[in-house]
């Protein structure tokens, strides 16, 4: 089986697996959960397509499958902030660029974005590194936010609606508008 053909399997077998979640109960989850584990291989296959394979399987996503992929991103972001782990973070990162493949008129897409900003500091990892290696996945606008966001030098996560809670798990966040 060529690259194409394979990357055309992975993106069938891909949907067939999200057709199955719901948001609702992905997000009850704990952290992390075997669903965390398959979506993380999923986003680091989308990552080894090449630009019209990437671009193929988000336009195969269903909006409430792309949802999946926005709420996997911030239980990323939240494992890396845990384990102190990079991979995570990018992960995650990655899964908010497919969640915002299409970005709704009304979204404030900052607003997600905020929380793997926080968590790159907290990890130490350069934000404006972190920012251009997830923007190279994304469609050019997104990518365009992406690479400024990563840039700022104003950064509060508060500002943007969100929280940091202590637990006896670890750190969650918590989104307060």
């Amino acid at each position: 089986m060529n690259n194409g053909s394979a990357f055309r399997a992975f993106t069938d077998e891909a949907g067939q697996f999200l057709a199955g979640l719901k948001v609702v109960d992905y997000y009850a989850e704990p952290l992390p959960s075997a669903v965390d584990e398959r979506i993380h291989a999923i986003v680091a296959r989308f990552m080894t397509g090449t630009a019209v394979e990437r671009t193929a399987f988000q336009d195969s996503l269903a909006p409430e499958q792309r949802s999946l992929f926005g709420i996997y991103g911030h239980r990323a972001a939240t494992l890396a902030a845990r384990q102190n782990k990079r991979d995570w973070l990018l992960s995650g990162l990655v899964g908010a660029v497919i969640a915002n493949y299409i970005i709704p008129p009304k979204r404030n897409v900052e607003v997600s974005l905020a929380v793997f900003y926080h968590c790159a500091q907290k990890i130490g990892e350069p934000t404006t590194t972190l920012f251009a290696e997830a923007a190279y996945y994304a469609q050019p606008e997104l990518a365009n936010k992406l690479t400024a966001f990563g840039q700022r030098t104003d950064f509060n996560l508060k500002h943007f609606g969100w929280q940091e809670q202590k637990t006896p798990e670890g750190v969650r966040y918590k989104f307060s508008w």
